[in-house]
């Protein structure tokens, strides 16, 4: 139950460009970070949602064609920001966790900048997309219809093959008679997928005929056939194949020197190297469309490498990928027997040509000259894949704070010191200059003791250069180290707002200089200035922060917001701060102090200053998952449960962050979650 060492980096700096931003649509550049913290959105009028399966839906802006396909859960979470003046990113993502219904965050994430870009989600008062009008269409045809007239042009052609096979025009007249037939029956195979595609409840767009082509025809826009589902996707490609089988087999039955060019569209039209009707036919059968949140990423953290060719492997349709291999194979060996039929070629004697001319041996050579090529490439691209992904891990694993030491204690020295200290860099340049006047240099060997538990406070303590060590006295008399510090900690604050003795001691470990300040100055030059809140916030809590692994790479934003929801609770040793199946209301830093986690009667784990728990049951709106016991007397940093969330939800890198560290601690994804709201937050 150790923190995480690999936080993710701010990504404030990345802008989203829209996406099939058509002109005239100005959508002003906005980080990520805006977006998904402060920037209320809400749903796009006229959103019309297809159902594709139970889990998966596509979302289409109708004025704007524009198109989102998702998970329904993504849909659902999307839907929340509502028809109103609109929310932000963290409000809704904040209920789905009360609601135990949480998607995954980088999917949560993804989804809402590219229903952002597209228009689905949209600011109030920004001008939206323009509009795309459908074409007029009224012809309709039921698309039983087209199975029935694909399956029987097939059968027709395929008669027609037998009867009387392919054969190669033997006069210019045949050939502009086969261009003729194509132009016409992909014409018509286009005008009945049109009507297919309308009577399914879909719309047409952009008909029209296209005369810069090899094969002059009339042309539309049938992808808007999603929106009816798959079912209407297939038969629309249908359509537009049975037109051209019917016309090969009406070719090849009467005019057999025409059927060629016939064939060669055919073949086109069912090609396995291009989305091609015959290929949308099959994926409408047998494959699941393709989720925008998990393809062409926009969100910072899901593009980088190594991350995103794992997700797009993780995601990859199997079983489509089996078909169409097997697809793939049977057209080519169709095309083969076709190109036979029409050479009027005897198998047997083509191979003996064939072997006696050595083509076998020049064959292999071309074979294992192609697979070779194909497997260097194969490695070559997992070894760049790699290579990207190390130098992605190198960019992002955190680095220790350097060590600022300083030689000869000067004016300038102390003021440079104290501009660069956590609690001073909140006031103005003229104020540091002045509270830097007044702090007095001290010198300390290693080992000597510049503060004693229990002894009077009557100074406050900056230290300049070296390391030293706090530590406390347990009730057997035996010291503890509670932390170490590093040039620019404060120390000694404690005693002088309380008005107390030395709750901690304080050792130096290496030749030390520390600056002090006097009680007379501390309450004339820095009380008056800054709030009780603020001195505990910064030197107790930012600067406690900043040296754990948990928040070693939080921006000072989220350090702040975190030191403002979370206060101090102190634990004598003993004690049980959760027992393993109870509610659970609040995350817990552990500041000073040795725990022990138990399961059952079995000890599984000890934490010590730096770790953290509580995050589980917090994020799984459930009961605990363990006991957690002190071992000596114990101070943590303690956030209820809403607060917590908010925190969580309001900083998307800190999301991630957390959401990992749950994950890898249950051995599995944390979200999504399932079932109804525990309602914990009520009880």
């Amino acid at each position: 139950m150790r923190p995480s060492e690999g936080t993710p980096r701010d990504q404030s700096s990345q802008t989203i460009p829209p996406l099939h931003v058509q002109p005239g649509f100005n959508i002003a550049a906005l980080d990520q970070q805006t977006l998904l913290t402060v920037v209320e959105l809400r749903c796009a009028d006229g959103l019309r949602v297809a159902h594709l399966s139970p889990s998966q839906c596509v979302v289409k802006l109708e004025s704007a064609r524009r198109y989102l396909s998702m998970a329904t859960t993504h849909w659902k979470a999307l839907r929340a920001f509502g028809d109103g003046p609109g929310r932000s990113v963290p409000q809704v993502l904040f209920q789905p966790i009360l609601d135990r219904d949480c998607v995954q965050l980088r999917e949560f994430y993804e989804s809402g900048i590219k229903a952002y870009q597209r228009g689905i989600l949209r600011i109030e008062g920004t001008e939206p997309p323009p509009q795309v009008r459908p074409g007029s269409w009224a012809w309709e045809l039921p698309g039983g219809w087209a199975r029935f007239a694909a399956i029987t042009g097939g059968m027709l052609a395929a008669f027609a093959l037998v009867r009387q096979p392919l054969a190669l025009p033997s006069s210019p007249w045949e050939l502009l008679a086969g261009w003729a037939f194509v132009s016409i029956a992909l014409s018509a195979g286009n005008w009945l997928a049109a009507g297919v595609v309308r009577q399914a409840g879909a719309e047409v767009y952009a008909p029209e005929f296209g005369w810069r082509s090899f094969f002059p025809r009339f042309r539309v826009d049938l992808n808007d056939a999603i929106m009816a589902g798959p079912g209407a996707v297939a038969d629309a490609a249908l359509a537009q194949l049975a037109t051209l089988v019917a016309a090969l087999g009406a070719c090849a039955f009467l005019f057999p020197g025409t059927a060629l060019l016939p064939a060669g569209a055919l073949a086109t039209l069912l090609a396995p190297f291009w989305w091609s009707p015959g290929i949308r036919v099959l994926h409408a059968r047998t494959g699941r469309r393709r989720e925008d949140d998990k393809w062409d990423f926009q969100f910072e953290p899901n593009r980088e490498v190594w991350r995103a060719f794992r997700t797009r492997l993780r995601h990859l349709d199997l079983r489509f990928v089996g078909v169409h291999f097997a697809y793939s194979f049977l057209w080519v060996s169709a095309v083969l027997a076709l190109a036979g039929l029409l050479l009027s070629g005897n198998w047997s004697e083509l191979w003996r040509a064939f072997h006696s001319s050595g083509g076998p041996r020049i064959t292999a050579f071309v074979v294992l000259a192609l697979l070779g090529l194909a497997v260097t490439a194969a490695l070559s691209a997992l070894g760049a894949v790699g290579y990207l992904g190390w130098r992605e891990w190198l960019a992002h694993r955190p680095r220790p704070n350097a060590r600022v030491t300083r030689g000869q204690v000067t004016p300038d020295a102390i003021a440079g010191c104290v501009g660069d200290s956590l609690l001073f860099q909140m006031l103005p340049a003229a104020d540091r200059d002045l509270i830097a006047k007044a702090f007095e240099p001290e010198h300390h060997p290693a080992g000597t003791v510049i503060i004693r538990e229990g002894e009077p406070g009557e100074k406050l303590y900056l230290l300049h250069s070296g390391e030293v060590e706090v530590t406390r006295t347990l009730p057997n008399g035996r010291e503890d180290p509670v932390a170490s510090l590093l040039p620019g900690d404060v120390f000694g604050e404690i005693a002088l707002l309380n008005r107390s003795p030395r709750t901690r001691s304080v050792r130096a470990v290496e030749p030390a200089v520390v600056l002090a300040l006097s009680r007379t100055a501390f309450e004339g030059l820095v009380l008056s200035r800054l709030s009780r809140t603020q001195i505990e916030d910064a030197v107790q809590k930012i600067a406690f922060l900043q040296r754990t692994p948990l928040a070693a790479n939080w921006s000072p934003h989220a350090l702040a917001a975190f030191a403002r929801r979370a206060s101090f609770q102190d634990y004598p040793a003993d004690a049980f701060i959760l027992h393993e199946g109870e509610d659970n209301h609040f995350f817990y830093l552990v500041y000073e102090g040795r725990l022990a986690v138990q399961r059952g009667q079995e000890e599984v784990a000890q934490l010590g200053i730096g770790d953290f728990f509580g995050e589980i049951s917090l994020l799984q709106n459930s009961i605990t998952k363990a006991t957690i016991v002190t071992r000596t007397p114990a101070r943590f940093l303690v956030m209820h449960k809403r607060d917590f969330l908010q925190f969580f939800a309001k900083d998307s890198s800190i999301g991630l962050q957390f959401e990992a560290i749950s994950s890898r601690r249950l051995g599995e994804p944390i979200f999504p979650l399932q079932g109804k709201s525990l309602d914990l937050m009520k009880a």
